[in-house]
């Protein structure tokens, strides 16, 4: 019993990684914690041809199992009554276990991954990671389009992702001066009192390779607790001589908590959807 189960069990881990893969990418947004959104259908194909590679490797198993030929009753080299195995099938079943013994036991480790993916939906990146040095996305020079014109007194702010907002931040032409915008993303420490940051986390690939983008805020009384995601709306607050890979700063004038959104490293602009 020993041996059949042995045997089963890298084609199990396979179907269980399979299954796990499937789980995160068909009729779940799961997928979206760790790798960017046009992976979902590589990510789905992975998924079935492990299934269907797992599923095989059961059936192969199974069947040559009940191809090997049944124990027959005989008697030993004393005369005494025994079940005996053919010598042919005797040696196939110690080969068999030679094989799996010496098997790259290592692979057993995909186990844990596959069953927290089946059991459990670890949450995005989040303070932690944009909280270390040298983290942050490389911001390329970009002309951007002229803002509508927008009056003092005006109550609705302009909609931004932080790519957007840092990039005119360091614009020639201070497009963003004197203007309300309104940006999204997830709280992180920041350096001092009544001051904290807005960050969000953009991937080329996966989760692996997340870069940083964050905005210093300064907003009046305790800043909300770390990866809450809020809404604000501010104005930015020009620092003369800062380095150019200082975070912009925002001046907020109202603040609201909001749900996560659904592709946390996708930067957009917030939506009132």
């Amino acid at each position: 019993m020993k041996t059949v189960v042995r045997g089963l069990a890298p084609s199990l881990l396979i179907a269980l990684v399979g299954i796990a893969l499937l789980r995160i990418s068909l009729g779940s947004d799961v997928f979206l914690q760790y790798v960017k959104e046009g992976l979902r259908y590589p990510l789905i194909a992975s998924g079935l041809v492990l299934l269907g590679v797992g599923i095989a490797g059961l059936v192969n198993r199974l069947t040559a199992r009940r191809r090997e030929p049944v124990m027959r009753f005989g008697r030993d080299a004393e005369g005494n009554a025994v079940w005996q195995r053919p010598a042919a099938a005797e040696d196939h079943a110690h080969e068999h276990e030679h094989e799996h013994d010496h098997g790259p036991r290592v692979a057993w480790l995909l186990t844990v991954p596959a069953v927290l993916l089946l059991c459990f939906t670890p949450p995005a990146l989040g303070s932690f990671t944009a909280s270390r040095d040298g983290a942050d996305a490389t911001m390329e020079k970009t002309n951007y389009a002229d803002l509508a014109p927008q009056a003092p007194a005006v109550s609705v702010p302009t909609p931004m992702s932080l790519t957007e907002f840092i990039g005119r931040s360091h614009d020639p032409q201070k497009s963003l001066e004197n203007r309300k915008v309104r940006l999204t993303g997830f709280v992180a420490p920041g350096p001092g009192p009544d001051e904290w940051y807005l960050n969000r986390l953009v991937v080329s690939c996966c989760a692996a390779d997340a870069r940083r983008l964050r905005v210093l805020v300064h907003a009046p009384g305790p800043a909300p607790a770390a990866d809450t995601w809020v809404d604000l709306t501010g104005v930015w607050h020009p620092v003369p001589d800062a380095p150019a890979n200082t975070a912009p700063r925002l001046d907020v004038t109202e603040q609201h908590t909001v749900p996560q959104p659904r592709a946390p490293y996708r930067d957009l602009p917030p939506s009132d959807s």
